[in-house]
């Protein structure tokens, strides 16, 4: 959907893994130990030790473990009955 022609894009950034979609105002900092104090220049993208960022699983994946299903005297779990109590003004505000 194109903004208003008076509307500022707010997703204009780009990270280490794509766009930086935040809203309103917002920094993204570059802190480096190794950087010298007064020195402003980019120091490009942090470079990740080996085996410590998320990566696509290939190949095929085991099911996973679920909990074994309890039969309840009400049924099935979905058959619950509860008791609900709408709140009713603004008195605790």
């Amino acid at each position: 959907m194109p903004l208003p022609d008076n509307t500022l894009p707010m997703m204009t950034g780009q990270g280490q893994f794509g766009a930086v979609e935040m809203g309103g105002m917002f920094t993204v900092m570059k802190v480096r130990r190794e950087q010298k104090r007064g020195d402003y220049s980019d120091p490009g993208w942090f470079k990740h030790p080996p085996g410590t960022v998320a990566r696509e699983v290939e190949g095929t994946v085991a099911e996973p473990v679920r909990a074994p299903q309890s039969a309840s005297p009400q049924g099935t779990p979905n058959d619950v009955e509860v008791t609900v109590r709408k709140p009713t003004g603004h008195a605790g505000h």
